[in-house]
């Protein structure tokens, strides 16, 4: 439901009456709007591609 609310700026309020099914149908157009990959790395491989190592 975090992907929604970033994406959509919906609160889990709005998402409550949501079956199963719809909420991973609207996380699914979250993920592409986001531009997101499908494993969710999208902003990490970003971050690490443009020369920032990841801190351990």
């Amino acid at each position: 439901m975090a992907d929604l609310a970033i994406v959509f700026h919906w609160t889990p309020s709005d998402c409550a009456d949501f079956s199963l099914r719809e909420l991973m149908e609207w996380r699914e157009r979250a993920r592409k709007r986001s531009g997101a990959d499908s494993d969710g790395a999208g902003n990490g491989a970003r971050s690490q591609a443009s020369g920032h190592p990841r801190r351990r």
